[in-house]
């Protein structure tokens, strides 16, 4: 007679514990997914910070090459016989124009 009891009170407790373990189950899989969630805004914003800092090394590797063509262009006409420079500046007013820098 006593096993009868002990039998009844663990049918009694089987619902408990379900809704208990099945709300434990549910908090893990919510964790999980917030964690995910985390380390993808993370990993979006390393990328963003990896496009800005190669943009502006862009910028700054444009602005030295720039610079070194101004340079060797003023030390040419310089040198160059002054009806020369004329023809190439000329030129060079030409071609101004026909190239166009997209930045997407």
């Amino acid at each position: 007679m006593l096993r009868a009891v002990d039998v009844q009170q663990i049918l009694l407790q089987t619902s408990p514990v379900e809704r208990i373990q099945h709300t434990q189950q549910q908090q893990s899989d919510m964790q999980q997914r917030n964690f995910a969630v985390e380390v993808g805004l993370e990993k979006k914003i390393m990328e963003e910070k990896v496009k800005v800092a190669d943009e502006t090394d862009r910028s700054s590797i444009k602005e030295e090459e720039e610079k070194r063509k101004r340079h060797s262009k003023s030390f040419k006409s310089d040198h160059e016989n002054p009806a020369e420079a004329g023809e190439k500046d000329a030129a060079e007013e030409k071609e101004q124009g026909r190239l166009i820098d997209v930045k997407v």
